[in-house]
């Protein structure tokens, strides 16, 4: 098994980190109106602003001195605005390296910094049609506590959504 380091962002990831978000949710769309070339724009420019002042924990996932995975944690309450960082707001593995272990990695990393932080809970969300992610998220202990439709700012569009908690 190749070794994996995981480190907090910095700033020769960035590009990675928006490359791999980008391509990470153009192989996994779940909904028809993802295909659409606005919607495509609207994901890929978020990622490209996003990356440059997250304002959140971003942890990079390395293997063989690339970036495969990131994910990031921020204030379920309060995004971007400070507080503990008990939400977990993205997970994404490059399409290469999916269902090999780096999603789980990325997860118990995260789980560990907001232990190491005394947190009680962690929490996630995923689209309901995101079966995969949604079996992964069940695998690691979370339980599903709502379930509706939120407004995506980033897609513009409206998004079936499962919030799921579990105990630190």
């Amino acid at each position: 098994m190749t070794e994996r380091l995981f480190r907090t962002m910095i700033d020769a990831d960035r590009t990675g980190v928006a490359e791999i978000g980008y391509s990470s949710w153009l192989a996994n769309r779940h909904y028809q109106e993802w295909f659409d070339p606005k919607v495509e724009d609207r994901a890929r420019g978020w990622l490209q602003d996003w990356v440059r002042n997250p304002g959140c924990d971003v942890v990079v996932c390395i293997t063989d001195g690339s970036v495969v995975g990131w994910g990031a944690r921020d204030n379920y309450e309060a995004p971007g605005r400070g507080g503990p960082l008990d939400y977990v707001s993205d997970l994404w593995v490059s399409p290469e390296t999916q269902g090999r272990g780096v999603g789980s990695a990325i997860l118990t990393e995260l789980m560990n910094r907001m232990r190491a932080e005394r947190l009680e809970r962690a929490r996630i969300e995923v689209a309901q049609a995101n079966l995969r992610a949604l079996d992964l998220y069940i695998r690691q202990g979370f339980r599903e506590t709502w379930r509706g439709v939120k407004m995506s700012e980033t897609l513009g569009l409206p998004l079936p959504r499962i919030l799921l908690e579990r105990s630190l």
